[in-house]
């Protein structure tokens, strides 16, 4: 349930950012998460923390601008003022796009209509650290609200870019 504010997200930025393919903006949403379900079983970090949560935007941010450069056309290439400013901007809303995923989940977190009491908030390090988390999932009406909450608004703002870019 909590990946459906997430989701909201990824479909609030394409309106404001018509190049980037929705599939993309959905994944980097969920990033942190899809993340989190492959490194399960490493033992030393964790994905869903703070500090990680730079660092996967950071390296978002990098494999995007090396993907693009490599997978532009010849004539794209030679706008190189333009394309560099492209790219920039790409790299960093898709960046944006998978913080977003923690700032969403430090006003859910903790997670106490899932978790129970072992349910504890967003680590600002690692494991150990300092926990944040305005709680948000503490309750079911606060978690539905939220999620439900993200989601809708989020599909209203595409469905209103998607009835605006038909027209034009």
């Amino acid at each position: 349930m909590p990946a459906l504010a997430h989701l909201g997200i990824g479909f609030a930025v394409k309106r404001f950012c018509p190049k980037i393919p929705l599939w993309i903006l959905l994944i980097s949403s969920e990033l942190i998460d899809l993340l989190s379900y492959i490194l399960f079983f490493a033992p030393m970090w964790t994905h869903h923390g703070l500090f990680m949560s730079v660092v996967w935007s950071i390296i978002t941010i990098l494999i995007t601008t090396v993907t693009i450069k490599y997978f532009n056309s010849k004539k794209e290439q030679e706008e190189e003022k333009y394309l560099t400013r492209k790219i920039l901007f790409i790299s960093l809303i898709l960046g944006l796009v998978v913080f977003s995923h923690t700032i969403l989940d430090m006003i859910g977190w903790p997670m106490k209509v899932i978790l129970g009491d072992k349910a504890m908030g967003i680590p600002l390090l690692f494991d150990d650290s300092q926990t944040i988390g305005l709680g948000v999932y503490t309750t079911w009406p606060g978690a539905l609200t939220m999620d439900f909450g993200f989601l809708i608004l989020g599909i209203l703002i595409y469905i209103q870019y998607i009835k605006k870019t038909k027209k034009g």
